[in-house]
């Protein structure tokens, strides 16, 4: 599509892309800052767009804003700051105790406790922790698998 022909296809073309906006979105405002970014984003590719197929580039267009638009828009919540004003108080967390875990930690086998520290503790990466322990990758994983089995025995048990 050549320059001189853009004003042209937009004033032909704009109302339809906007009542097919306003019918994604459901909202007049939001449907005409969608008709915006639509038209700037077909100006700017528009030596890509041939003539016959300028329309439904401009639908895809306008169809891929407005999801990015609602989707992007869904993350967000609109409420007065009264209504914050009846959430009760939070209580005061209680602190959590991990002497348990600490003193079963301690309890493993020196291999089992170091993989341990490094991937929970430390916060390792498997690759770093068979680097740092010169293991493969796969004994890692396993022992990282009997180091939890044992310690869920242990923690279960102290529970009864």
């Amino acid at each position: 599509m050549k320059k001189e022909s853009f004003e042209a296809f937009l004033s032909t073309n704009e109302k339809r892309i906007y009542r097919y906006l306003l019918s994604l979105c459901g909202n007049e405002q939001d449907a005409q800052d969608l008709v915006q970014n639509v038209f700037i984003a077909v100006y700017q590719h528009l030596e890509r767009i041939e003539d016959k197929s300028a329309l439904a580039y401009t639908y895809k267009i306008a169809h891929n804003k407005c999801m990015s638009f609602l989707k992007q828009k869904s993350r967000y919540v609109c409420l007065d700051p009264s209504a914050f004003s009846s959430i009760p108080e939070r209580p005061a967390e209680k602190e959590i105790d991990y002497s348990r875990l600490n003193k079963a930690v301690a309890e493993l086998p020196p291999r089992l406790a170091a993989v341990i520290q490094l991937q929970y503790y430390e916060k390792l990466s498997y690759k770093d922790i068979s680097g740092a322990l010169g293991i493969s990758m796969k004994a890692v994983e396993s022992l990282l698998v009997r180091a939890k089995r044992i310690l869920r025995k242990k923690m279960l048990q102290g529970k009864s």
